[in-house]
């Protein structure tokens, strides 16, 4: 019957919408992946594009026609120093050394003698970065400048890309993380095909969550700690439609091969040369 059938899974939004996600084709689940993980690369690119490019570019503005990274080594002229700073990146090149980094910035990159230092206004330390040895890196305004200039926007695409990419393999190994506790909850009423794609679908209402926590935190709505505390709510929000979407979860069809050997045999039955049949009436049949 049409009306035994489940309704078509469009939007992992609501508990009901997850969970139709379960009888609904591993295709149509890609589909809403790809449309997600399109939404948060959109987002990432669009903030690294106005927060953290205009930095860049002036920083190689400033940097002195000549340099380069060789042998695990800074070669500025010694004399050149370069500041620049924005309200989410802060970046500082000091071929002398520094005595003190200074972590102003949300992303602050310190270029030393023979090392790059990796920090944030949080406070949390220093990742300290080895040059690498083998190595010559141009880090001079004279190569930079066109290289960069060519290629940001391919750097921006090739971002983007980068994280669709690493979103559906996260997606897809929580599906099978999350699949065993989908399949408690649901008390054996989803298969663990479906369980899942239940696991998987849960995860798109807190891509909605840190995007617009993305969105907020590039237009300096929310610092840097507000920012971590919508990352922190969009790991355990998962676990709410883990629970609740696996009880809505269709039941799936169930096999019509019965039925349709039934009326196989009945139409058999009714063959009027049947001779085994005692309602047949065959008039060629035995008295």
């Amino acid at each position: 019957m049409a009306n035994d059938r489940p309704k078509e899974a469009w939007q992992p939004l609501t508990f009901g919408g997850v969970a139709r996600f379960a009888v609904a084709s591993r295709w149509r689940l890609l589909a809403v992946e790809l449309v997600f993980a399109f939404l948060v690369a959109a987002t990432a690119v669009w903030f690294v594009q106005q927060a953290w490019l205009p930095v860049i570019d002036e920083a190689i503005k400033q940097m002195p026609p000549t340099g380069e990274i060789r042998g695990g080594r800074l070669a500025w002229p010694s004399d050149a120093v370069l500041l620049q700073e924005g309200p989410f990146m802060r970046i500082d090149v000091r071929p002398g050394g520094f005595t003190n980094v200074e972590e102003s910035a949300d992303l602050v990159l310190a270029f030393g003698p023979s090392d790059l230092r990796v920090g944030s206004s949080l406070g949390l330390g220093l990742l300290t970065v080895p040059y690498p040895m083998g190595w010559i890196l141009f880090f001079s305004k004279t190569e930079l400048e066109p290289w960069w200039g060519a290629r940001s926007h391919m750097v921006l695409a090739g971002f983007g890309l980068l994280v669709i990419l690493t979103l559906l393999c996260a997606w897809s190994a929580l599906g099978w993380l999350y699949m065993v506790p989908v399949k408690i909850f649901s008390v054996n009423r989803v298969s663990w095909a479906g369980a899942k794609k239940i696991a998987i679908a849960a995860q798109m209402p807190s891509v909605l969550v840190m995007i617009a926590g993305i969105v907020l935190y590039g237009l300096k709505q929310i610092n840097l700690v507000a920012l971590l505390v919508v990352w922190g709510v969009h790991l355990v929000l998962p676990w709410v439609y883990l629970m609740f979407s696996p009880i809505l979860a269709p039941k799936p069809l169930k096999p019509k091969a019965k039925a349709k050997k039934n009326k196989v045999k009945r139409k058999m039955n009714d063959n009027p040369f049947d001779e085994s049949s005692e309602n047949s009436g065959n008039p060629f049949g035995r008295d």
